[in-house]
């Protein structure tokens, strides 16, 4: 599992060590044991398979008393063993793994316990603005938050936005040409910006619409009128979503309400690497 991410986790760990770490060389063939710290509390884990992968291809033993999308508090999460050179090349590498993802994870675990609190049937997803080259990485660390990934490619779904409706004319003219290339397993969604589009999705067969930069209280009278005429669309709300105010967002009416801040602004957690003596 996650081969092509650790591939190139180990892939990036080769080119920071270019030919040789100078502080590091002295060092080989040196056994060494180090612990791994979180230095924050509640933290949704995320990237320990991934750093598991990362560490036995180095051939680094590691054990780690957590597992992806366990809530961990401050503390030593897992115990490394192997070459000293190879733990002190890998340092950074690992622990920025760590923090990236339960960084991640841990934001939209809160916002997923925003939506159980409420009592809807909501779902939270990540948007395709990612950050370049750790798309992979980020959409897992949202499924280890609780949230749904959407798309993880372009032929995932087909998803008709603004700029292809200026191509095609009208959103009936985007649907119906899609729908004579498109694979009977796939979805059609469409975003809109107003009602009459939202309809008019609907009307020629969209399963997805996404109400985009909608606001809140227009959102769930809009999604009513249409789960009303076609309980069978799913009704997706994005664009302008802030995640401090969800709960305006959340309507009964209302299936998925993807965010991008989700990934495309990340505060890492602290995680640390300390050699035992």
């Amino acid at each position: 599992m996650y081969e092509k991410v650790i591939d190139s986790l180990v892939e990036l760990i080769r080119k920071d060590e270019q030919f040789i770490d100078y502080a590091s060389y002295p060092l080989r063939g040196k056994e060494a044991k180090a612990v791994i710290l979180l230095k924050e509390e509640n933290i949704v884990i995320s990237g320990i398979d991934i750093v598991r992968g990362v560490l036995s291809k180095l051939g680094i033993k590691h054990e780690f008393y957590y597992k992806d999308g366990q809530i961990a508090q401050k503390g030593i999460i897992g115990m490394i063993e192997g070459d000293a050179y190879n733990l002190l090349i890998s340092e950074r590498s690992i622990l920025n793994t760590l923090s990236f993802m339960s960084a991640i994870a841990t934001k939209v675990r809160k916002l997923v316990e925003v939506i159980e609190k409420s009592g809807k049937n909501v779902k939270i997803a990540a948007t395709r603005k990612t950050i370049p080259f750790t798309s992979e990485m980020q959409k897992i660390a949202i499924m280890h938050g609780g949230g749904d990934t959407h798309r993880l490619n372009l032929s995932d779904c087909a998803m008709i936005k603004d700029n292809h409706l200026k191509l095609y004319g009208s959103v009936r003219k985007a649907v119906e040409e899609v729908k004579k290339v498109i694979s009977f397993s796939k979805k059609i969604e469409v975003e809109v910006e107003d009602e009459e589009s939202s309809f008019e999705a609907c009307e020629v067969g969209a399963d997805i619409v996404m109400l985009d930069n909608f606001p809140p209280q227009k959102a769930c009278e809009v999604a009513r009128k249409i789960k009303e005429k076609f309980p069978h669309v799913l009704i997706e709300l994005s664009g302008g979503v802030n995640p401090e105010k969800l709960s305006e967002y959340l309507c009964e009416y209302v299936d998925v309400i993807s965010i991008g801040k989700l990934t495309s602004e990340v505060k890492y957690v602290d995680f640390s690497m300390e050699i035992e003596d």
